[in-house]
């Protein structure tokens, strides 16, 4: 695994996004983005930064699928960069660059109406494992105590990745879970669901609607993820096949050592270093 300097910027929808240089404007390259839905908000902040800062020079396509949707498609050559929301794997193909750009914090959210404050590892693996299969067992659950709906994303989700190593220490979540296929989703679901319980970024556990739980006494927030307080903890990387070069490389640089970058990601994000 290679790096860049560091350089960045940042926003939030869901879908994909096209940034397009304005009629008359002089030739312009594209940079086409696939991957994660966890750190969709923040590349498309800083492509739109970015783009804005070189006149529209350079125009982004950016859409989500998974973190490892991103790794098969930069590998490939469909896109230019692969968004990734986990560390390198030792089965990711051969000759990827992959450069961290930004941490986020993984945390795990119930329903709003089940005010649950706390839990260990080891009530939070018995849960998403399967082991612990009713509220009525878990100590400060409220609103329901019937069964647990598990909520867990599909498996090419960075985020499901880190959740699993971080905070449920290797442990795997059950086959009973529920499978979204976006950060967006799974937020949709525990919304709507008060005896569900799943796992966001920190950035869409802020959007509302949940109830965000600490874990092991500390609280899922970026202040304490920025420093170092919280356990789960973990980075966003843009991934191309091979070192970057061109328009791709500029864009990488900027977000690394670019002050407009820093405080885009500052913003709801923690920065590299």
């Amino acid at each position: 695994m290679k790096s860049l300097p560091r350089r960045t910027a940042a926003l939030a929808t869901a879908g994909a996004l096209a940034l397009v240089a304005p009629a008359g404007a002089q030739a312009s390259s594209l940079i086409t983005i696939s991957g994660a839905t966890a750190s969709y908000p923040l590349v498309s902040l800083l492509a739109a930064k970015y783009s804005k800062l070189v006149h529209h020079r350079v125009r982004f396509r950016i859409t989500q699928g998974g973190s490892q949707i991103g790794v098969n498609d930069v590998a490939a050559g469909r896109v230019s960069i692969g968004d990734v929301s986990r560390d390198p794997l030792s089965a990711d193909p051969k000759g990827l660059d992959f450069y961290p750009i930004a941490k986020y914090a993984v945390c795990i959210v119930t329903n709003s109406a089940n005010r649950l404050t706390n839990l260990t590892t080891a009530q939070a693996q018995a849960i998403f494992t399967g082991k612990t299969r009713s509220w009525a067992a878990v100590p400060g659950a409220s609103g329901s105590s019937g069964t647990i709906d598990l909520i867990s994303r599909t498996s090419t989700a960075g985020t499901l990745s880190n959740f699993q190593t971080l905070l449920l220490e290797g442990k795997k979540v059950s086959s009973v879970a529920t499978q979204e296929s976006s950060e967006g989703l799974l937020r949709q679901a525990v919304t709507s669901d008060p005896s569900s319980i799943g796992f966001l970024s920190n950035y869409q556990a802020g959007l509302g609607g949940v109830n965000v739980v600490d874990y092991n006494g500390v609280a899922c927030t970026t202040a304490n993820a920025r420093s170092g307080a919280y356990a789960g903890v973990a980075r966003f990387y843009e991934v191309t096949n091979g070192r970057a070069t061109g328009a791709v490389a500029s864009f990488i640089a900027w977000i690394d050592r670019s002050r407009a970058a820093r405080r885009i990601i500052s913003s709801q994000w923690i920065p590299i270093g």
